[in-house]
């Protein structure tokens, strides 16, 4: 029995070892095989200078020059290729100039916004004597300034119009002693209860030709210069979402809707209804011709009084009429002639696949604005300032369109300067976005160029006047804004890409080509060799061995 087990033992040895010796050849001639098969890659490659390392004749140095050279290539090659891969992620879009002028009639005439310096009517409202009475009772108590006694309202009147006109702001501890932090839509009525109105100020209009009698066309709006008046704007119900804000507070009086335009698109139509009105390839006269007047009597001397005259703003007519540090100034006894420009830059719509932050734009509907129904910075500006002054002073400004009711008084002028600070930090670090607000990809910026003249529309009144035996109103000051467009057609830009997906093959081709000769079909030749080639050689290697071993179990037997 033991010599059973021993022979036993003996032959599963025999066969482990057989097994073994096996595939100890199967490795040594697989890999003799994959060597045979580089082999011939590197002789009958198409990819310049390896055939080189192999080719027969040559001595050893000869062949590492080559594999050097070789090695060297493909690294310089790679560098190159990566510097390509590189701009083509972070900088593929490019803005260039558009082989085509853009007419005027093509684009909307833009948004004017025009403020008065004198921010109330002295006759309505003397904010200089309310200021010295407010003055003695802080700073003199006991004395009497006058015949009628200080109340808490009238000293809250008076914070609400310095919102526009500056109280004591540098000194808010001369307030405090009404507790007012915040207000109400109370701050915006007594603004605009004291204002200069539409009437007060504008003579005469004529609009693209047509006299606007009462200059129907100008509606009013609120910004931080107080109460201002605006041209071609689009009606609220278009601009803002009144579901979101404050409905209380009239924003703007605008009402009149786009007809035939949109912001997207564009005009589909020129027709003599066509809202926002067009620019008009017309030379004759200007397109907007406006005389305003100022009243002398009616200006306050603590109330702005260093500055006179009106301030302009020109926007798009999508935007919400705002003032802004850049202003064109129309002075008191000038006319002041504003020659428009324009620039337009559209965008590829191949680049919506890429995240805005790399085309440096938003298209429509990408960005959504919760208290603007229509994307744009100046509007994503507007919010974002918006709610950061409210996260930051728990109250907002009067003209500020938003959901809260509580409005900040001259006591949080101070924390509303340190919002707009806050804004612009957050804009340079918020990861969220919250205030990245980048252009429109479709945009429609304006410029002017302002040219003044003497404006002596006193002297010609009082020589009709004296034909009527009437006498012309002293304490009354005139001026005469022009505006039209310079040209009739203007400069357009046009984001792109850069680098597309055929672009950016065929600098990597190129380069290949240029260091290593490489082409499609040297792709498909290196793919062949190491998938089908390979797979072929391995699967007739084995079958040869399977049937060597079934002719040797044959001969055996």
């Amino acid at each position: 029995m033991d010599e059973d087990i021993e022979e036993g033992s003996v032959v599963i040895t025999n066969i482990y070892g057989d097994v073994c010796v096996r595939k100890k050849a199967r490795r040594k001639r697989q890999k003799a095989l994959v060597q045979d098969m580089f082999y011939d890659y590197a002789t009958n490659t198409t990819l310049h200078g390896l055939s080189y390392t192999t080719k027969r004749g040559l001595t050893i140095i000869e062949k590492i020059f080559w594999l050097i050279t070789f090695l060297a290539s493909i690294c310089l090659c790679a560098y190159l290729i990566n510097n390509v891969w590189i701009k083509w992620k972070t900088s593929p879009v490019i803005v260039t100039v558009s082989e085509k002028l853009v007419p005027v009639r093509t684009v909307p005439f833009p948004s004017v916004l025009i403020c008065p310096q004198s921010k109330t009517k002295a006759t309505v409202y003397n904010f200089t004597a309310e200021k010295l009475r407010l003055y003695n009772f802080l700073m003199m108590p006991g004395t009497d300034s006058g015949n009628t006694t200080s109340t808490e309202m009238e000293f809250a009147k008076f914070q609400d119009v310095a919102n526009v006109c500056g109280g004591f702001y540098g000194y808010p501890e001369h307030l405090k002693f009404l507790n007012r932090m915040y207000s109400d839509e109370t701050v915006a009525r007594s603004i605009y209860e004291v204002a200069p109105k539409k009437d007060d100020i504008f003579e005469d209009c004529v609009f693209w030709g047509k006299y606007d009698f009462g200059c129907a066309a100008i509606s009013e709006t609120l910004t931080s210069e107080g109460l201002c008046f605006s041209i071609n704007t689009l009606a609220a119900q278009d601009i803002l979402r009144n579901s979101s804000i404050n409905n209380s507070i009239p924003y703007l009086s605008a009402n009149k809707s786009a007809v035939n335009w949109t912001d997207e698109h564009g005009y589909s139509d020129f027709g003599p209804h066509v809202y926002p009105v067009p620019g008009k390839e017309n030379r004759a006269s200007p397109d907007i011709q406006i005389i305003m007047k100022t009243s002398l009597i009616d200006r306050d001397l603590m109330c702005n009084t260093v500055n006179s005259g009106y301030k302009v703003f020109i926007q798009h007519p999508a935007d919400l009429p705002q003032s802004s540090v850049y202003y064109f100034a129309v002075l008191n006894k000038q006319v002041s002639s504003m020659a428009l420009s324009f620039s337009v830059l559209n965008t590829s719509e191949s680049l919506i696949k890429y995240d805005p932050e790399i085309r440096q734009c938003y298209f429509p509907g990408e960005r959504y604005l919760k208290y603007f129904k229509i994307y744009t910075a100046n509007n994503c500006k507007i919010e974002c300032l918006a709610n950061v002054t409210f996260n930051l002073c728990n109250c907002v400004a009067f003209y500020m369109p938003h959901e809260s009711k509580t409005i900040c008084t001259e006591l949080s002028q101070g924390c509303m300067n340190l919002a707009r600070d806050k804004m612009v930090e957050i804009e340079a670090t918020d990861p969220n976005r919250t205030c990245r607000c980048l252009p429109s990809c479709n945009s429609v910026d304006y410029e002017a160029e302002i040219l003044k003249t003497d404006y002596n529309l006193k002297d010609l009144l009082q020589v009709v006047y004296n034909v009527r035996n009437l006498t012309v109103d002293d304490d009354t000051q005139y001026s005469k804004l022009e505006m039209y467009f310079k040209r009739s057609r203007f400069v357009s830009m046009h984001r792109s890409e850069l680098f597309g997906l055929t672009d950016f093959l065929a600098n990597i081709g190129g380069l290949l080509g240029l260091f290593l000769g490489f082409s499609f079909l040297s792709l498909v030749e290196l793919f062949y060799f190491l998938t089908l080639r390979l797979w072929c050689t391995l699967k007739k290697d084995l079958k040869q061995e399977k049937l060597e071993r079934q002719n040797t179990i044959v001969r055996k037997f």
